[in-house]
Protein backbone atom coordinates (compact mmCIF):
# COMPACT_ATOMS: atom_id res chain seq x y z
CA UNK A 1 0.00 0.00 0.00
CA UNK A 2 1.11 3.20 -1.13
CA UNK A 3 1.51 6.14 1.54
CA UNK A 4 -0.76 9.60 1.26
CA UNK A 5 1.04 12.52 0.35
CA UNK A 6 -1.40 15.48 0.86
CA UNK A 7 0.33 19.24 -0.30
CA UNK A 8 -1.70 22.56 0.40
CA UNK A 9 -0.87 24.99 -2.94
CA UNK A 10 2.11 28.01 -2.25
CA UNK A 11 -0.83 30.34 -3.36
CA UNK A 12 -3.26 29.62 -0.41
CA UNK A 13 -2.64 32.29 2.37
CA UNK A 14 -3.00 29.70 5.24
CA UNK A 15 -3.85 26.30 5.72
CA UNK A 16 -5.21 25.14 8.77
CA UNK A 17 -5.84 21.17 9.74
CA UNK A 18 -7.28 19.94 12.90
CA UNK A 19 -6.20 16.28 12.98
CA UNK A 20 -6.84 13.39 15.76
CA UNK A 21 -4.01 10.82 16.07
CA UNK A 22 -3.77 8.42 19.01
CA UNK A 23 -0.68 9.49 20.12
CA UNK A 24 -1.40 10.83 23.39
CA UNK A 25 1.79 11.92 25.51
CA UNK A 26 2.37 9.50 28.13
CA UNK A 27 0.63 10.13 30.89
CA UNK A 28 3.69 9.16 33.61
CA UNK A 29 5.79 11.84 32.52
CA UNK A 30 3.35 14.55 34.36
CA UNK A 31 4.64 12.62 37.68
CA UNK A 32 8.31 13.14 36.73
CA UNK A 33 10.43 15.89 38.07
CA UNK A 34 11.41 18.67 36.06
CA UNK A 35 15.19 18.97 34.94
CA UNK A 36 16.62 22.28 33.32
CA UNK A 37 20.14 22.34 32.32
CA UNK A 38 22.07 24.96 30.55
CA UNK A 39 26.07 26.56 30.29
CA UNK A 40 25.09 29.81 31.55
CA UNK A 41 22.14 31.23 32.84
CA UNK A 42 20.30 33.41 35.76
CA UNK A 43 17.24 32.77 38.17
CA UNK A 44 14.86 34.29 40.16
CA UNK A 45 13.75 31.85 42.51
CA UNK A 46 10.73 34.45 43.94
CA UNK A 47 9.15 34.87 40.72
CA UNK A 48 10.15 31.27 39.08
CA UNK A 49 11.83 33.24 36.46
CA UNK A 50 14.84 31.05 34.53
CA UNK A 51 16.78 32.74 31.91
CA UNK A 52 18.80 29.94 30.31
CA UNK A 53 22.08 30.83 27.54
CA UNK A 54 23.63 28.03 25.76
CA UNK A 55 23.21 24.33 25.62
CA UNK A 56 19.54 24.26 27.15
CA UNK A 57 18.02 21.00 27.68
CA UNK A 58 14.42 20.45 29.54
CA UNK A 59 13.35 16.98 30.93
CA UNK A 60 10.67 15.80 32.31
CA UNK A 61 9.90 11.72 31.91
CA UNK A 62 10.48 11.35 28.00
CA UNK A 63 9.90 14.66 27.32
CA UNK A 64 13.14 16.53 26.14
CA UNK A 65 13.32 20.31 24.60
CA UNK A 66 16.71 21.11 23.52
CA UNK A 67 17.57 25.09 22.35
CA UNK A 68 20.40 27.15 22.19
CA UNK A 69 18.89 29.78 24.74
CA UNK A 70 15.24 30.28 26.11
CA UNK A 71 13.13 30.99 29.34
CA UNK A 72 11.27 29.07 31.53
CA UNK A 73 8.83 30.74 34.09
CA UNK A 74 7.42 28.27 36.71
CA UNK A 75 3.40 28.68 37.47
CA UNK A 76 1.37 27.84 41.55
CA UNK A 77 0.34 24.98 39.95
CA UNK A 78 3.61 23.47 39.56
CA UNK A 79 3.68 23.52 35.79
CA UNK A 80 6.04 25.87 33.85
CA UNK A 81 6.07 28.21 30.35
CA UNK A 82 9.19 27.76 28.35
CA UNK A 83 10.23 29.52 25.01
CA UNK A 84 12.96 28.33 23.38
CA UNK A 85 14.90 29.40 20.33
CA UNK A 86 17.78 28.25 18.52
CA UNK A 87 18.50 26.56 14.89
CA UNK A 88 16.71 24.24 15.62
CA UNK A 89 15.22 23.92 18.67
CA UNK A 90 14.39 20.22 19.62
CA UNK A 91 11.04 18.69 21.01
CA UNK A 92 10.14 14.68 21.64
CA UNK A 93 7.95 12.80 24.38
CA UNK A 94 6.78 9.30 23.54
CA UNK A 95 3.15 8.72 23.79
CA UNK A 96 1.37 6.10 25.86
CA UNK A 97 0.72 3.92 22.45
CA UNK A 98 4.81 3.77 22.64
CA UNK A 99 5.10 6.00 19.53
CA UNK A 100 7.17 9.30 19.85
CA UNK A 101 6.38 12.57 18.69
CA UNK A 102 9.28 14.23 17.40
CA UNK A 103 9.26 18.27 16.28
CA UNK A 104 12.29 20.75 14.90
CA UNK A 105 11.48 24.50 14.67
CA UNK A 106 13.12 27.63 14.99
CA UNK A 107 11.66 28.22 17.93
CA UNK A 108 9.73 26.53 20.42
CA UNK A 109 6.70 27.48 22.87
CA UNK A 110 5.88 24.97 25.45
CA UNK A 111 3.33 24.89 28.51
CA UNK A 112 3.58 22.04 30.31
CA UNK A 113 -0.04 22.42 31.99
CA UNK A 114 -2.04 22.65 28.86
CA UNK A 115 0.56 19.83 27.40
CA UNK A 116 0.76 22.96 24.67
CA UNK A 117 3.45 22.64 22.35
CA UNK A 118 4.01 25.70 19.32
CA UNK A 119 6.85 25.25 16.75
CA UNK A 120 7.82 28.50 15.03
CA UNK A 121 9.59 29.25 11.20
CA UNK A 122 10.89 25.91 9.70
CA UNK A 123 8.34 23.89 11.65
CA UNK A 124 8.72 19.50 11.08
CA UNK A 125 6.55 17.52 13.41
CA UNK A 126 6.42 13.47 13.03
CA UNK A 127 3.84 11.66 15.31
CA UNK A 128 4.85 8.05 15.28
CA UNK A 129 5.57 7.93 11.20
CA UNK A 130 3.04 10.42 10.23
CA UNK A 131 5.16 14.26 8.83
CA UNK A 132 4.01 17.34 8.82
CA UNK A 133 5.82 20.22 7.36
CA UNK A 134 5.02 24.21 8.15
CA UNK A 135 6.14 27.49 8.87
CA UNK A 136 3.99 26.92 12.23
CA UNK A 137 2.72 24.16 13.81
CA UNK A 138 0.49 23.53 17.30
CA UNK A 139 0.27 20.58 18.89
CA UNK A 140 -1.77 19.08 21.93
CA UNK A 141 0.35 16.71 23.89
CA UNK A 142 -2.88 16.01 26.16
CA UNK A 143 -5.57 15.43 23.14
CA UNK A 144 -3.44 14.05 20.39
CA UNK A 145 -4.60 17.36 18.34
CA UNK A 146 -2.61 19.32 15.79
CA UNK A 147 -2.82 21.82 13.44
CA UNK A 148 -0.56 23.37 10.53
CA UNK A 149 -0.75 26.99 8.93
CA UNK A 150 1.43 29.36 7.15
CA UNK A 151 1.38 31.65 10.60
CA UNK A 152 0.00 31.96 14.43
CA UNK A 153 -2.42 34.76 12.81
CA UNK A 154 -2.99 32.83 9.80
CA UNK A 155 -1.92 36.14 7.94
CA UNK A 156 1.20 35.31 6.07
CA UNK A 157 1.53 33.95 2.46
CA UNK A 158 4.16 31.46 1.97
CA UNK A 159 5.08 27.68 1.02
CA UNK A 160 1.59 25.86 2.56
CA UNK A 161 1.89 22.74 4.33
CA UNK A 162 2.29 19.12 3.75
CA UNK A 163 1.46 16.17 5.18
CA UNK A 164 2.57 12.49 4.97
CA UNK A 165 0.26 9.91 6.44
CA UNK A 166 1.48 5.93 6.37
CA UNK A 167 -1.13 3.29 6.10
CA UNK A 168 -3.04 1.94 9.21
CA UNK A 169 -3.39 -1.72 10.29
CA UNK A 170 -6.52 -2.76 9.59
CA UNK A 171 -9.22 -5.56 10.65
CA UNK A 172 -8.80 -7.69 8.31
CA UNK A 173 -11.41 -10.46 10.01
CA UNK A 174 -13.99 -11.76 7.46
CA UNK A 175 -17.44 -11.71 7.70
CA UNK A 176 -19.30 -15.16 8.32
CA UNK A 177 -19.91 -17.22 5.38
CA UNK A 178 -23.14 -19.20 4.45
CA UNK A 179 -22.34 -23.08 4.34
CA UNK A 180 -24.48 -25.21 1.39
CA UNK A 181 -27.14 -25.85 3.64
CA UNK A 182 -27.87 -22.78 4.08
CA UNK A 183 -26.19 -22.79 7.52
CA UNK A 184 -23.99 -19.93 9.08
CA UNK A 185 -20.26 -20.76 9.36
CA UNK A 186 -18.38 -18.47 11.90
CA UNK A 187 -15.45 -16.85 10.06
CA UNK A 188 -12.25 -17.12 11.95
CA UNK A 189 -11.68 -15.08 14.50
CA UNK A 190 -9.13 -12.10 14.19
CA UNK A 191 -5.45 -12.41 15.12
CA UNK A 192 -4.99 -10.24 18.84
CA UNK A 193 -3.46 -6.81 18.27
CA UNK A 194 0.28 -6.88 19.26
CA UNK A 195 0.76 -5.61 22.56
CA UNK A 196 1.93 -2.21 22.65
CA UNK A 197 6.16 -1.48 22.73
CA UNK A 198 7.77 1.21 24.38
CA UNK A 199 11.01 1.85 23.08
CA UNK A 200 13.48 3.90 25.23
CA UNK A 201 14.39 5.85 22.64
CA UNK A 202 13.12 7.81 19.56
CA UNK A 203 13.98 6.66 15.83
CA UNK A 204 16.35 8.04 14.26
CA UNK A 205 15.50 10.63 11.49
CA UNK A 206 17.15 11.40 8.26
CA UNK A 207 17.12 15.23 9.03
CA UNK A 208 20.10 15.85 11.44
CA UNK A 209 18.60 18.59 13.30
CA UNK A 210 16.87 15.78 14.94
CA UNK A 211 19.49 14.66 16.54
CA UNK A 212 19.76 17.19 19.08
CA UNK A 213 16.75 15.68 20.84
CA UNK A 214 18.52 11.88 20.61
Amino acid sequence: MRRIVLLAAAVIPAFCSLLPTNAVAEKADRKEKILINAVDGDADAGKGFYRLEKSVVITQGTLKLTADRGTAQTTPDDNYNAVLNGKPVCFRQRTDSGDWAQGVSDRVDYDSGKGIVELFGNAVLFIGEDQTVANYIIYNTQTSKYEARESKERKSEGKGVSFVLQPREKDESAPDEKTADGATKAAPKPVAKKPVVKSATPPKRNEPAFSRCA
